[in-house]
């Protein structure tokens, strides 16, 4: 006695319809959104208070004209030991100078200019080589302003001062 095969039924016909449907769903979607955001971005284009990133339709401003200038004459000066490593001090502007080694007394004699009334910040750093007491001053228009000393071997000394 055999086995009877098992039969199955077909599938029957495909239905193209139902594919063609979901396609021209999908487009049809794609289609609405599209348009919609091409009118709303023409909307936004002839809407008079929008500017682009470019600056086009924004006001043209002058830049301020620089107010009063402020002028100091400022001396950084190392004095004692034999030699200051690492001097750092604020010199025109905001720029920072340095003078990696050098021998004591050191000195530089600078003019700071910057808007009247802002503060102007004047600092001086520097390392002891050895022994002895190394000292930092800071004089700005012929008065100390800022003055400090160490005394231990490779100690650091900082003057500072902010002035309106």
């Amino acid at each position: 006695m055999g086995v009877v095969p098992t039969v199955r039924p077909s599938p029957g016909p495909r239905r193209p319809l139902a594919s063609s449907m979901a396609v021209f769903a999908a487009l049809g979607v794609v289609l609405t959104v599209g348009l919609t955001s091409l009118l709303a971005a023409g909307q936004r284009s002839t809407d008079p208070e929008v500017g682009s990133l470019s600056g086009a339709g924004a006001p043209i401003v002058a830049p301020a004209a620089p107010g009063p200038q402020a002028s100091y004459q400022v001396t950084y000066e190392l004095t004692g030991g034999a030699h200051a490593l690492n001097v750092t001090y604020v010199a025109q502007g905001a720029d920072i100078a340095q003078v990696l080694d050098t021998r004591t007394p050191w000195s530089v004699s600078l003019v700071r200019t910057g808007a009247q009334g802002a503060h102007q910040y004047f600092s001086l750093t520097a390392q002891s080589a050895g022994g002895g007491v190394l000292t930092c001053r800071i004089v700005v228009d012929g008065v100390v302003v800022s003055e400090r000393s160490v005394s231990a071997p490779q100690g650091m000394v900082r003057c500072s001062k902010s002035l309106p």
